[in-house]
């Protein structure tokens, strides 16, 4: 059965709430803390950017239900590779559960992954950092191998690299062993599994380098032995250059498709050092009496490494892989410029493409606005006190200039008399002859009438915590919030003037209506009192703004005034709406803190910049004298 994408959106509200969880669509980024989801702002018309909202909601779902975020932030504390590598062992688990209890979310991992798979095979053909090609690799190996999901162009591409530095014997061994975090009972065996395979990655690394110090030490020493260190055989090793003769056999067959339990024990005795896993050969290594390589010797000191390769069926498939593992890494060893830097704190490409990446990238040119579900703007919790309104009534200035244009306006407008009875005494202090006529007398004509509906926008985003001024305490965000409940309180009791105050971002949502009138400004004015917080959703504050005005008239204004101090998160849609107002006949005013670029200067037509925070009162004062209760 197709699905309408307009009944999708009521889908994922439904869905996310039979996790017990609370689903938000705002901002421009996508994550979760275990209590809520938030994804941003997306295209509803547009089904890719729905299959990849819903994916990403069933992804995280999953996670809260199955996942240990306990765990999780014994491994997110760190900004090693560590939290990576579960990650990407912990996703291939939940998904694994949510396919076995909704089959139908198979189709979906399966589109989402598809449309990951182009951009990630492409990162991954020039990727160079070593963290973020394991778990690259990690990741696509799982998802085809226990998920058969199409991830097989990254897994390709992921392989092709790694065997330069890894090898594929090993490479191999680790996907078998990766495999088995499907049958993790929870997230502590996967974080487990996780630190296994990492510490063979590292002891491998380790390996090389020092046969490859060793043989750069030997080289120094003698010239003449060069070409014969015993490191490597004349077979494999001609002039400095590794032959490619080598042939590789066949990767190891695994179990994961057959649902039988994995061997997780195959590097169990490898890194961890412990004694009595020589294999089935009594502790025999090698059991041919040709002299053994150097690396085949130095595999000796980490953990009986060629004895676990050595355990193989009576046919020697086990030695036989022993004897290649052995071949690849002199290979390697060979190709080596200089050594491995690679540890547990090495730090992964942030360019690494992912689900929640390309949605946000999404998110840049969405123009939606419709909520998910029963997805409803919530007031955000208000300050403990009335510190600012009292902070208000003490410190009158800004009330008082902003109340004496509003009476001064209102007298010049309700004091004019209609024509025919109030003379014009410009036109009768040039009649000729002392008679009078018509034209001496007033005649109709409409004003901008006091009947007005302002709106003000106030931008609470992450940077209007800064100080208004580089020596001040006092931040913009409190210049802002005391400049707001001044000018409701003046307009409070304004004849033919509706006014609201919205802040911009709300609480899990992108805006926050804290006033309109008619609303008690005493009960009302701790909500002014807002902290800073998240991103700049400037359109759709302005598209709700608008939404809420009445229809224009030659009698009627409607305006709205912005104080921002950044970019909007979608600029082109923000554009977008300027222009709808404008269309409208609704005016747009804004004061910018401290603007950066041309590129925020040309989004307003009417603006005044400001050079910090502590201007604004003056700004706002000169702005509604000119622009708003002006007598013209």
């Amino acid at each position: 059965m197709q699905i309408n994408h307009g009944a999708l959106p009521l889908i994922m509200g439904n869905y996310a709430s039979n996790f017990g969880i609370n689903l938000y669509m705002y901002g421009a980024a996508a994550y979760t803390d275990g209590k809520n989801i938030t994804i941003p702002r997306l295209n509803f018309n547009n089904p890719e950017e729905m299959d990849l909202a819903f994916g990403y909601v069933a992804h995280e779902c999953g996670h809260v239900r199955y996942s240990d975020f306990d765990v999780f932030g014994k491994s997110y504390d760190k900004a090693g590779i560590l939290p990576r590598i579960f990650n990407a062992l912990e996703d291939t688990r939940i998904e694994n559960l949510q396919i076995a209890n909704w089959p139908g979310l198979r189709k979906t991992f399966n589109n989402i992954v598809g449309k990951l798979d182009e951009s990630v095979c492409r990162y991954l053909k020039n990727c160079k950092n070593r963290a973020s090609l394991i778990t690259a690799f990690l990741d696509c190996s799982n998802r085809v191998r226990c998920l058969n999901q199409n991830s097989g162009n990254s897994l390709k591409a992921a392989r092709t690299r790694l065997k330069k530095i890894i090898p594929e014997t090993v490479i191999d061994a680790i996907e078998e062993k990766a495999a088995g975090s499907v049958n993790c009972r929870d997230s502590a065996e996967v974080l487990e599994l996780s630190r296994e395979i990492l510490n063979i990655f590292m002891n491998c690394f380790e390996l090389a380098n020092d046969e490859y110090m060793r043989q750069k030490e030997a080289d120094k020493e003698s010239s003449e032995k060069a070409g014969n260190t015993g490191m490597f055989s004349e077979s494999s090793w001609t002039g400095g250059r590794i032959s490619d003769s080598i042939e590789c056999s066949e990767p190891l067959k695994t179990q994961g498709k057959t649902g039988a339990p994995f061997q997780t024990d195959l590097f169990d005795s490898v890194f961890n050092g412990s004694e009595g896993s020589s294999g089935a050969n009594g502790g025999e290594a090698i059991t041919s009496t040709e002299p053994k390589s150097h690396v085949e010797q130095s595999l000796g000191e980490y953990g009986e490494f060629l004895s676990e390769f050595g355990t193989g069926d009576e046919d020697g498939n086990g030695s036989r892989r022993r004897q290649k593992m052995i071949r690849e890494f002199e290979k390697i060893i060979g190709r080596m410029k200089e050594p491995f830097s690679f540890s547990e704190n090495s730090q992964c490409d942030r360019r690494h493409p992912d689900l929640a990446t390309i949605i946000e990238n999404c998110s840049a040119k969405s123009k939606g606005a419709v909520d998910i579900g029963s997805l409803v703007s919530r007031n955000s919790a208000p300050a403990k006190d009335l510190s600012l309104y009292r902070k208000v009534l003490n410190d009158n200035t800004l009330r008082a200039d902003i109340s004496h244009l509003v009476k001064g306006y209102e007298e010049w407008n309700y004091g004019a008399a209609s024509s025919g009875r109030c003379l014009d005494v410009r036109r009768y202090q040039y009649t000729y002859g002392g008679k009078l006529s018509d034209d001496v007398f007033k005649k109709k004509s409409p004003r901008r009438a006091l009947n007005t509906t302002v709106h003000l926008l106030v931008d609470i985003s992450g940077s209007m915590s800064r100080p208004c001024r580089p020596d001040s305490k006092v931040t913009r965000s409190q210049v802002a919030n005391h400049l707001a409940l001044s000018l409701a309180m003046s307009l409070e009791n304004v004849r033919n003037v509706d006014n609201r105050v919205i802040y911009f971002p709300g609480n899990c949502c992108e805006y926050e209506e804290v006033y309109r009138s008619g609303q008690s400004l005493v009960e009302r004015a701790t909500y002014f009192d807002l902290m800073p917080r998240g991103c700049t959703p400037l359109a759709q504050a302005l598209l709700y703004s608008m939404s809420n005005m009445p229809s224009v008239d030659k009698y009627h204004r409607n305006i709205i005034i912005v104080i921002t101090d950044g970019e909007p998160d979608n600029y082109d849609f923000a554009t977008e709406m300027l222009n709808k107002a404008k269309g409208n006949n609704i005016e747009v005013y804004a004061l910018r803190v401290a603007p950066n670029g041309d590129r925020l200067r040309t989004l307003f037509e009417e603006s005044v910049d400001i050079g910090n925070a502590s201007e604004l009162p003056a700004a706002l004062t000169e702005l509604l004298a000119h622009k708003v209760f002006s007598y013209c």
